[in-house]
């Protein structure tokens, strides 16, 4: 009798482990268990800074939609959408947490990455984003306007002025030094075409769409947006965001058809 018990003990104990292990090996393949930029997955960690060098982590954002947005100052489609994304911002206040990470460059180089390794640290790159971001024209008029129009270029730059300010002082601006991050979440594009970049992230962490086209038009994609606050699956809006042939990473582009 005993060793009956003991025998059904022994399979109990097996079951559970097979149980535990099948779910496991489920979850990594549904990406719910696994760290990386791919949908469904886990967002990496990424540790970033405000305007006034506050370090601040991916998981100090835990618990709300987020919108990460890759961005910088001399990127022209960046800067064509730059004005509609605060706007965006204010417009979900309290709904989603917009977080806009700025990259001074694309670093070809193999240096560390983690400002402990260097010694001025990332006091300097910081600097140099703000004083670019400073002088920088985010809000631009056409040539059209410019010809014929000279009496509304004050109007183009009080908005200018308005969004420079918006990013230099938002909580919601952030610097990536070095572009380590931005390298990592731009993980289907090219390095000439990396920016702008959008993830939208579940308030658990786990990635629901990455966007990597450079036309992203946000004002049309209301409904997205609406989907990631009400935590419904996004995945059917992949198609919206093809990637061109020509923006894609070389290792990852598909062959002609």
């Amino acid at each position: 009798m005993k060793c009956d018990v003991k025998k059904l003990l022994c399979m109990l104990i097996l079951c559970g482990m097979m149980i535990s292990i099948t779910s496991a090996v489920q979850a990594g393949e549904n990406g719910k268990g696994k760290i990386g930029t791919g949908m469904g997955e886990i967002a990496p960690n990424f540790e970033v800074y405000t305007m006034d060098g506050k370090k601040v982590t991916l998981n100090d954002y835990r618990g709300k939609p987020l919108f990460v947005n890759f961005w910088s100052w001399w990127c022209p489609p960046c800067i064509k959408e730059a004005e509609l994304l605060m706007t965006m911002a204010k417009k979900y206040e309290g709904r989603i947490e917009f977080l806009f990470v700025g990259v001074n460059r694309f670093y070809r180089d193999k240096k560390p990455l983690d400002p402990k390794e260097f010694a001025e640290g990332f006091g300097p790159g910081l600097e140099e984003f703000k004083q670019k971001l400073m002088k920088s024209k985010l809000v631009r008029p056409s040539k059209e306007t410019v010809a014929n129009h000279p009496e509304k270029l004050p109007e183009y730059e009080a908005r200018n002025k308005e969004v420079v300010d918006y990013y230099m002082t938002s909580a919601s601006s952030l610097f990536d030094f070095r572009g380590y991050w931005e390298r990592q979440f731009r993980a289907k594009t090219n390095e000439t075409t990396g920016i702008p970049v959008t993830y939208l992230i579940n308030p658990d962490g786990r990635i629901a769409l990455d966007i990597h086209p450079n036309e992203q038009h946000w004002d049309k994609n209301d409904d997205i947006l609406e989907d990631l606050i009400a935590g419904k699956d996004l995945t059917k809006y992949e198609s919206r965001f093809p990637i061109p042939e020509k923006h894609q990473r070389k290792d990852q582009a598909q062959p002609s058809k």
